[in-house]
């Protein structure tokens, strides 16, 4: 009898613990509501004349696998094809860091001056800031005219600089960085929040300085290569033997070929991966095997409460929703990506195109909503 209370009073605890943590209970989609979701998806899909591939799963199981539009002149979109998803990278080079960061490599209070001592105000940044994106430092953008590639900073005026897709990538990296570091800082570290590519670009050359590894390389040594995704690389730097199936990009978009512009994307926008892949990813870093519990909890800490957009380490946040929303939107000339994850509900939502074609950003975030209210879960804030 001793024993049976001690099992009750056990679950009873764990069942308070469980609605302090915020669980809910498993929720099980019916055949009928599996079927309606779906529906719903392929519609949204057709009507907006989207050219891409969805995919989603709920707690593991796979409930929609599609798309719409041609990958190349012979190809379908789909889930085993390889897209460009531009910013979405950033969160691979977050990890990098939290990985170095537990193997006591490096401290991400370190100040940047550590890895870059020229900079006049490497000393008031911190890694930190460049995580959360409130460094200061102006963002750099990449453009294309008349045959040549530019690359300018948001901060006014017609600064600009031009990149030679002959030249290695490392050439065209130091370029811009030495570039963008040239710059004024927007406002005092920490004090705001500004989205910038550079924040990236410097933390990928950080993993280089400190693992003493190429990035690309310590990325597929560290990451790719033990989650098995076998699909995913560079756009600039890809074993084209193991990924044979990639998405045209769109020209009229982009005056040239944007793989051939090498170094450009640099941490900050330059995986290559199918939305299979990206799953397994994503998994990965839920599952602890990318980065520890605590660093994932790091990554997905809203550092930027006052402002519109939250954002932690290289991931966007929504916690306004009845449930907390980890997500990010990429674009690079012409990739258009979205990924979305629930971690309440283990809902995962992936959206990469080659095309403008039916707005992906949107059609991403309507197709959550969707989900959200078959199992009469509200979520916003995730335009």
């Amino acid at each position: 009898m001793r024993t049976g209370i001690r099992i009750l009073a056990l679950l009873t605890a764990l069942a308070l613990l469980a609605g302090f943590a915020g669980c809910k209970p498993e929720r099980v989609l019916t055949e009928e509501e599996k079927d309606r979701i779906q529906t719903r998806f392929q519609a949204c899909i057709d009507d907006r004349g989207f050219s891409g591939a969805v995919y989603a799963l709920y707690r593991g199981e796979a409930i929609f696998d599609g798309g719409g539009g041609m990958a190349t002149d012979e190809l379908e979109n789909g889930s085993d094809i390889a897209y460009g998803v531009a910013s979405l990278s950033k969160q691979v080079t977050a990890a990098a860091i939290m990985r170095l960061y537990e193997d006591g490599k490096l401290d991400i209070t370190d100040s940047l001056n550590k890895y870059f001592p020229d900079y006049k105000y490497g000393d008031r940044i911190q890694l930190t800031h460049l995580l959360s994106q409130r460094s200061g430092i102006p963002d750099y953008m990449v453009n294309s005219a008349k045959g040549k590639v530019y690359v300018s900073v948001a901060e006014g005026g017609s600064k600009f600089i031009i990149v030679d897709p002959d030249d290695t990538a490392e050439k065209n990296q130091k370029k811009i960085r030495d570039f963008f570091l040239s710059r004024e800082l927007l406002f005092e570290p920490g004090a705001e929040f500004d989205y910038s590519d550079s924040n990236f670009a410097l933390l990928a050359e950080i993993v280089t300085q400190v693992s003493g590894m190429r990035f690309h390389d310590y990325v597929r040594q560290e990451f790719f290569e033990p989650l098995e995704m076998e699909h995913s690389g560079f756009i600039d730097d890809y074993d084209k033997e193991k990924i044979t199936k990639v998405a045209q990009t769109d020209r009229t978009e982009f005056s040239m070929d944007y793989f051939t512009v090498s170094g450009a994307e640099y941490g900050c926008g330059d995986v290559l991966t199918t939305p299979r892949d990206w799953y397994r990813w994503y998994r990965g870093l839920v599952d602890g095997k990318v980065v520890s519990e605590g660093s994932y909890r790091l990554m997905t800490t809203n550092y930027s409460v006052r402002e519109e957009l939250g954002y932690g380490y290289g991931l966007m946040i929504s916690d306004k929703s009845d449930s907390k929303v980890v997500y990010h939107y990429g674009y690079i000339p012409a990739y258009y990506s979205a990924a979305i994850y629930i971690p309440e509900y283990d809902y995962f939502e992936a959206v990469f195109s080659n095309h403008a074609k039916g707005n992906p950003h949107q059609l991403a975030s309507d197709l959550a909503k969707y989900f959200g209210s078959v199992i009469d879960l509200e979520l916003v804030d995730i335009e």
